[in-house]
């Protein structure tokens, strides 16, 4: 019985001994290094969103303009089957125009996202950081590159 509780006790203390060995050497580890960005402001600060949206803008009043000539080629037309054929017409052309501009946005917008992450990644390696999260994702903590990230998105 003595002899069994000497080996419990030998082997608690060498299971102390590694615990505690180990949480040293884990403790030792260096902490990774992390970095919070904004991702809303480096796209309100990225040239290339602002000539997107102005594209964009410049497509709608384009629409608005095709819209109103297409209702009045419809107004024009004489007969029902007339108004009715040239209105499936337009609608058709008008959803193709559509799909066509919704591609060419998504395609940008996902050039320009990528981009960003891109530029935010090399500037991340280039300080050291080992992980970059949205800030809309941190409550706390992070030291915020933002500001030195959108000085670098063109």
């Amino acid at each position: 019985m003595k002899n069994q509780i000497k080996v419990l006790m030998a082997v608690a203390f060498a299971f102390g001994i590694g615990f505690g060995t180990a949480n040293i050497a884990m403790s030792t580890a260096p902490a990774p290094s992390i970095a919070v960005v904004n991702i809303d402001k480096l796209l309100n600060s990225s040239a290339q969103v602002s000539a997107l949206k102005k594209e964009q803008q410049a497509k709608a009043v384009e629409l608005k303009s095709w819209l109103k000539n297409a209702q009045a080629d419809v107004d024009k037309q004489k007969t029902p089957q007339a108004k009715q054929a040239t209105k499936a017409k337009y609608e058709k052309e008008l959803l193709n125009k559509r799909a066509a501009n919704n591609k060419a946005f998504s395609g940008k917008l996902a050039s320009i996202d990528s981009s960003i992450t891109k530029t935010v990644s090399q500037y991340a390696k280039a300080k050291g950081y080992s992980i970059v999260i949205a800030k809309s994702a941190v409550i706390y903590g992070g030291t915020d590159i933002t500001s030195e990230v959108a000085k670098l998105v063109k």
